[in-house]
């Protein structure tokens, strides 16, 4: 009986309107009370706006799915840290949030470096050779392509890079990964 009478009970949705410096507050919530309310993972002092179900939805899905994603990061760079103080390379932790420099490619992906840590005549040449074919396959594509790619080497997130492309979080993923594989195709022989 008791567990009809919380089914009979319309479960209340509300959308924290975060109140800072510069928020806009409307004549209908000027006297609202302020609460402390959780956005994500963050307590911030908030007016509680009713709100339905869907438009509640709605509001945090954007934010849940940064929340999981930064989770996400956070678990990979801890692993990536306890690679590296054991000493060992773990390719399952390395990503697009992890700075990677050309030295880290030679010493980690194709192995230029040899037993004294200096590189021979030959392997700079190759190098050279490798660092000339990179720039020429990435001449060739797209420049909404180039621009993906300048944006995520530079640690910007998936979705703020489509908002500036025009295009969905997802579609930046899907165009970015077939970016990498095709110059990892191209750039074949110097492996």
């Amino acid at each position: 009986m008791a567990n009809q009478a919380k089914n009979s009970v319309k479960q209340q949705y509300y959308i924290p309107l975060e109140v800072k410096e510069g928020t806009i507050i409307t004549k209908e919530f000027e006297n609202a009370p302020q609460q402390w309310l959780k956005i994500g993972n963050r307590l911030v002092r908030a007016i509680p706006i009713p709100a339905t179900k869907e438009q509640y939805e709605a509001y945090m899905r954007p934010i849940w799915k940064e929340d999981k994603r930064q989770q996400r990061l956070a678990e990979k760079r801890r692993k990536r840290e306890q690679a590296q103080e054991e000493h060992r390379v773990d390719r399952s932790v390395q990503g697009w949030d992890m700075a990677v420099s050309f030295e880290q490619l030679c010493e980690v992906e194709y192995g230029f470096m040899d037993e004294t840590g200096q590189d021979s005549l030959d392997e700079i040449l190759v190098k050279e050779e490798l660092l000339k074919a990179l720039r020429e396959e990435l001449a060739k594509l797209e420049d909404l392509d180039q621009i993906i790619l300048n944006m995520a080497s530079n640690g910007i997130s998936e979705e703020n890079i489509g908002r500036e492309v025009g295009l969905s979080q997802k579609g930046v993923n899907k165009r970015k990964h077939k970016l990498l594989e095709q110059l990892r195709e191209h750039l074949e022989d110097y492996r």
